[in-house]
């Protein structure tokens, strides 16, 4: 709120003169002017002087600790927020990060189970090869090859079958099975250089332990077969190895 307006003629009579006022300055502060009090007027207008005085540093007072100097008030409390603007622009893209690098090999896997491979069997932890009726070739006179398997054309015919061998392994016993139960013989050999070495013998449609053979580069097992009959075939041929 603004002041009201003052009347200008009031400064009309105003004392500027330093001296003078140094003067009434000093009276005043000598009380001079309580000698006034003793005139019923005077001593009317010195109480008069004396409440507005009061009444002015009551204005001073109440303009310094409860209006203020004019400083800049609190802060108020804040205001509800104001709507959502609108999207801004789409940021651009960031630039890949360099590859990471590579984590360390994990556990090997367990081993699979063991696979049938150029005629090897498992059973139980043993080995077992079983040579194809082709290995087996004619020693004295013609074999004959028919669906019950293989026979010689004459009752005293032998027939040869042949296995070069597997790197590691040595073969223990030679099982070759026939149709007739109740004939029949045969004989392992070790062949090396041209020259053939006994493993030992026994009977058809059973095994036959033998000295074992350790299989070797430019050696051959030879399982020498006698059947003693044309009628009687070879079905299958069985090696087991150590």
């Amino acid at each position: 709120m603004a002041k009201g307006s003052r009347d200008s003629n009031l400064d009309r009579h105003k004392i500027t003169d330093g001296a003078k006022l140094a003067a009434m300055s000093a009276s005043f502060n000598e009380g001079k002017h309580m000698e006034l009090e003793v005139f019923p007027a005077e001593r009317a207008m010195l109480y008069k002087l004396q409440v507005l005085n009061d009444e002015v540093k009551e204005i001073h007072r109440y303009l310094g600790s409860e209006v203020g100097d004019g400083a800049k008030g609190d802060v108020g409390n804040t205001g509800p927020q104001g709507p959502q603007g609108p999207a801004g622009n789409n940021g651009s893209n960031g630039s890949n990060g360099s590859t990471g690098s590579r984590g360390p090999a994990g556990a090997a896997g367990s081993a699979g189970a063991a696979g049938v491979d150029a005629g090897i069997y498992s059973n139980r932890g043993v080995d077992y090869v079983s040579l194809p009726l082709s290995s087996i070739n004619a020693d004295n006179y013609p074999v004959v090859f028919g669906p019950g398997g293989v026979n010689s054309s004459h009752r005293s015919g032998r027939m040869l079958a042949t296995w070069a061998g597997l790197a590691g392994r040595k073969v223990k016993a030679v099982h070759v099975t026939c149709t007739s139960t109740a004939r029949g013989s045969i004989t392992a050999y070790r062949l090396a250089g041209g020259n053939a070495t006994s493993l030992g013998n026994g009977d058809n449609n059973r095994s036959n332990n033998i000295t074992s053979w350790t299989c070797a580069i430019a050696e051959q097992l030879v399982i020498m077969i006698n059947l003693g009959s044309t009628s009687n075939k070879v079905s299958s041929i069985v090696l087991t190895l150590a």
